[in-house]
């Protein structure tokens, strides 16, 4: 416990503390508006960039199945766990304490390219970078934008330093406090077992192999 409390929850509830003042504060409450118009907060052609305030990577945890038995992947090759009583420590605090976790930050820049018609926006990611635990990926390409009630959908491809074919994706939903625009997003990164070093962002994930993926979590700004 002491590791997830050090790196993950103390820096959480900072920012969630901050945003907690934020509301609370009368001048600030006069301009946080919660819900936004995305098409007025971020016209065709505006170039944005999501930044993340803090975040985390974690190999996920094992699948439970009927039999108790669960697979992951994680940066240090697969995993395999056993047991009847796997699926009963989910949400175990030792449990959680055994799950590989470390700090991890993002910058995505993008141009929205067209609105939708539910009022929401869409724009392509141009370029970036995704870090976790000591690696830093390139990101080449990507789609995304914010929809219906706010919720914001990015997909797109990275590489590594090595030439890897990373695919990523995250999704979440934003809210404006005080001009700003906020956004929780989880999704994950994934290496793949192919040659091919540009895929379009929005080919599923069928036909690829596999070999490496990691859950990624952010608190982060659109501006």
């Amino acid at each position: 416990m002491t590791q997830i409390t050090k790196y993950a929850l103390v820096p959480a509830l900072l920012v969630i503390t901050v945003i907690a003042m934020v509301i609370a504060s009368p001048a600030l409450a006069q301009t946080s508006s919660g819900q936004f118009n995305p098409q007025t907060q971020f016209a065709i052609g505006t170039k944005l960039q999501v930044t993340s305030m803090y975040g985390l990577e974690t190999s996920p945890p094992p699948i439970p199945f009927q039999n108790g038995a669960g697979r992951y992947f994680g940066q240090n090759g697969n995993h395999t766990r056993t047991g009847a009583g796997m699926a009963n420590q989910q949400w175990n605090l030792t449990y959680l304490r055994n799950i590989p976790t470390a700090n991890s930050s993002i910058l995505i820049s993008a141009q929205v390219t067209n609105d939708t018609e539910d009022g929401g926006i869409v724009w392509t990611v141009q370029s970036g970078t995704i870090s976790y635990n000591g690696t830093t990926l390139t990101v080449t390409n990507g789609i995304g934008g914010i929809g219906k009630l706010n919720r914001v959908l990015i997909v797109g491809n990275a590489t590594s330093s090595n030439g890897e074919t990373y695919r990523w994706n995250l999704e979440g939903l934003a809210t404006l406090y005080s001009g700003t625009v906020i956004v929780s997003l989880t999704g994950n990164v994934a290496e793949f077992n192919q040659s091919t070093t540009t895929v379009a962002p929005t080919q599923p994930y069928r036909g690829f192999t596999l070999t490496r993926a990691l859950s990624l979590t952010y608190l982060a700004t659109i501006s």
